[in-house]
């Protein structure tokens, strides 16, 4: 019995949602085991009161505004390794690997070197609390000390997703997650013989196990097969032939990253404006959030491979089909996290924290929050396959529209000009998904982006 044709687009196919698999399951166990470094600081954090967890959520955001819109290059290096590894040109790949690696450590460096006088200015900006913003500049501090693990972590992730060995971002985010966990533990609490540095020491910890993880990719790019197939450290870097088409292809997505997490930092400033007990509500709301979003996240990277290895490989049908296929994907796993949302969000916050007063302010949006789950799902997807073509300026003017026109506007006006407070700014969420993935899904199915040369 055929299905009614209405049906038929929703219909997950066997092949392709295999293969999607294949590549999104080790970068989403892999992600959310790196989204863990956040989980971990914010449940020890929880226990130590409203404050510290209040601080280390939005110096968190600060400090993701600035180093995951600067880490844009791995999108450029995982595009470009993507075409070129459809195309057969494997040492292009190695190539692309080094002048990512030497960006990485340019643009690294110098905020590594600037940590304490950027935490110092950012303090009066975390909050008004004096205390709020003390432990944010000291949690800002430490984090901004390991920006060039950070950038270096994702360009080799970046490189190996786009060569379909994702496997090694699940064994590296393993590691991290590990190492993270015991470094919390002993350096917020003072246990296992480490000083007790509390909020700072989160921050510490989470420098380290980034390092921890780079190191192991560093040794993973030295094993016999990667040297043989990609020769990535041997010859001269051809740094003209690579940065050019690696900025190219990044800085859209860099300025998306500066409004996206600008937005969010601006939501959570909104937020600790309306007050402390909220502004430890979100942090822990956003905690839950983007585990469940790296769900999302490991299929569009998937998509995003594998859209550049079809189109390198001439095979664009295949591109679209791999592209839709982890939509689907994406919108029924988000779908089923969602019911969570919706079905117990306050068991979920208890997860985090014990504070009776968090857990009440947070219970509502996270209950609405689960009904644009699927939005967020396949707005994800539709991103990083846009991306993997090249489009990456599309996927810019799109952020920037909806963030400036709807999203802060909606945030600030029902957060701090209504009495919705908290649940007012969430609203601008609600209405930022479902725009996006709109958006997205038209300008996909138009097909130009199949045209793309990069």
């Amino acid at each position: 019995m055929s299905l009614p044709s209405f049906l038929r687009p929703f219909v997950v196919r066997r092949e392709p949602a295999k293969r999607v698999s294949e590549l999104a399951v080790p970068v989403i166990l892999g992600s959310v085991s790196y989204t863990l470094l956040s989980a971990v600081d914010t449940i020890m954090l929880g226990r130590l009161g409203e404050a510290p967890l209040g601080a280390s959520g939005i110096a968190g955001v600060f400090f993701f505004a600035i180093v995951f819109a600067l880490g844009s290059v791995s999108v450029g290096v995982q595009v470009l390794t993507a075409r070129r590894f459809g195309e057969g040109e494997l040492t292009h790949c190695g190539d692309v690997l080094r002048a990512g690696l030497i960006l990485s450590v340019a643009v690294g460096l110098p905020l590594s070197v600037a940590a304490p006088w950027i935490a110092k200015f950012a303090a009066p900006l975390l909050s008004r609390d004096p205390l709020v913003a003390r432990l944010g500049a000291d949690y800002l501090e430490f984090r901004l000390y390991g920006a060039a693990f950070s950038f270096l972590g994702w360009t080799y992730a970046a490189f190996f997703a786009g060569i379909g060995r994702t496997r090694y971002q699940l064994q590296s985010s393993i590691i991290v997650t590990v190492v993270n966990v015991v470094l919390d533990y002993g350096l917020i609490f003072g246990r296992l013989g480490m000083p007790r540095m509390e909020v700072a020491g989160a921050a510490l910890a989470s420098t380290l196990a980034i390092a921890a993880g780079v190191a192991y990719y560093f040794a993973v790019s030295l094993t016999a097969r990667i040297r043989r197939e990609f020769a990535p450290y041997r010859g001269r870097v051809a740094l003209a032939a690579w940065i050019r088409p690696i900025l190219r292809l990044s800085s859209p997505i860099a300025a998306q990253r500066v409004m996206s997490h600008g937005s969010w930092f601006a939501f959570f400033f909104v937020v600790s404006r309306i007050g402390t007990v909220e502004l430890a509500a979100t942090n822990v709301i956003r905690s839950i959030y983007s585990l469940t979003i790296m769900l999302a996240a490991g299929m569009g990277t998937a998509a995003s491979s594998l859209v550049g290895q079809s189109l390198g490989a001439g095979r664009p049908d295949d591109a679209e089909r791999y592209a839709w296929e982890a939509t689907r994907l994406a919108a029924y796993t988000m779908g089923v996290m969602g019911l969570l949302f919706i079905l117990a969000p306050g068991a979920l916050l208890r997860v985090y924290t014990a504070e009776p007063t968090v857990i009440a302010a947070g219970r509502g949006p996270l209950f609405w929050l689960g009904f644009v789950q699927v939005f967020a799902g396949a707005a994800l997807v539709l991103s990083q396959s846009l991306q993997g073509a090249g489009n990456t300026r599309f996927v810019f003017w799109t952020e920037f529209c909806v963030c400036v026109f709807v999203y802060l506007p909606t945030v600030y006006l029902l957060g701090l000009r209504t009495s919705l407070g908290l649940s007012g700014a969430w609203v601008g969420e609600y209405v930022y998904w479902t725009i996006l993935s709109l958006v997205m899904a038209l300008k996909f199915r138009d097909g130009a982006w199949k045209h793309i040369r990069v």
